[in-house]
């Protein structure tokens, strides 16, 4: 019986219409792309938000078609050439805007909803100068936005013998702004207000402190060759104590300052350490790369 219901079954169920082949015809094929896989390697690099900018070096894919897979390098005045598209302009948009420009283009003159998509190998336009007192001075490409205190980290950190400020130089179109930073409010009372955003194509640069050579000699207790900051004026007392102090021979009174001028001449300048000490007398500023000479008494 169960046999038999199946042969009925078999001979009850509709034949299927054979379909006839479709006929060839002269219309041009059209390329078809589809979605890149979320892993494509080329996806990873640079932000969504960022400009592209004069200078920077460009790798643009479609997807499953290499022959229009490229690198271009953008021109100065903001444009790139393309295969089929001719000149474009790239400087000022995101990745994501030219990416549906190129698209678009694509899909109006030569290709099925194309998948294109941009990564910046170069950020030319995107560089801060970072130099002076710093342990890696260079330019760097400056990802995404990034503060003064990034950028100084980004060189290594801070250098010995600083000045009292940092200075950021910014172009304008008018010329270029000069930025003064408090070093000392900046670093060690860390204010955020003067931690400022950097922008590309500043130079941010951190003066050492400038050293004035001073010469001290005679019958004080380490003669030597002193370097102080010019910042910080330097007496004939100050001198001597930096070289640990007069000997007990040191003829106190007749301290001189011997000083080249302009001319090439020497000049002697007597000083009375003596008074100097009990303030009644002047202690002189030195200059840079005086002489003070203190002598020693024979009696």
């Amino acid at each position: 019986m169960l046999l038999t219901a199946l042969i009925v079954l078999l001979a009850a169920a509709p034949v299927a219409e054979a379909v006839p082949p479709t006929p060839a015809t002269d219309a041009p094929q059209v390329l078809e792309a589809y979605p890149v896989p979320a892993q494509a390697p080329f996806l990873k690099r640079g932000g969504s938000d960022y400009r592209i900018g004069r200078q920077d070096l460009l790798e643009l894919k479609v997807f499953d078609l290499k022959e229009l897979d490229q690198t271009v390098r953008v021109a100065d005045d903001g444009s790139i050439t393309l295969p089929l598209l001719g000149r474009l302009d790239a400087a000022g948009l995101t990745k994501g805007e030219l990416e549906a420009l190129i698209a678009r283009l694509l899909e109006e003159r030569f290709v099925r909803n194309p998948q294109v998509t941009i990564f910046v190998k170069e950020y030319q336009s995107k560089k801060v100068a970072v130099s002076g007192a710093v342990k890696k001075p260079d330019t760097y490409e400056m990802l995404g936005e990034k503060t003064l205190l990034e950028m100084i980290s980004l060189a290594g950190g801070l250098d010995r013998d600083l000045g009292k400020e940092i200075i950021i130089f910014r172009p304008q179109q008018d010329g270029t702004q000069r930025i003064a930073i408090d070093l000392d409010k900046l670093v060690y009372e860390a204010d955020p207000t003067l931690n400022v955003a950097v922008l590309p194509g500043d130079i941010v640069y951190v003066p050492a402190v400038e050293k004035v050579r001073i010469f001290v000699t005679g019958a004080v207790k380490t003669p030597n060759l002193y370097e102080v900051p010019r910042s910080e004026p330097v007496t004939v007392l100050k001198a001597v104590t930096l070289a640990g102090g007069t000997t007990d021979r040191a003829s106190q009174s007749k301290v001189q300052i011997i000083r080249t001028g302009p001319d090439g001449k020497r000049i002697t300048i007597a000083v009375n350490l003596k008074k100097v000490k009990r303030g009644k007398a002047e202690d002189p500023i030195l200059q840079k790369d005086d002489l003070v000479l203190v002598p020693e008494s024979f009696f």
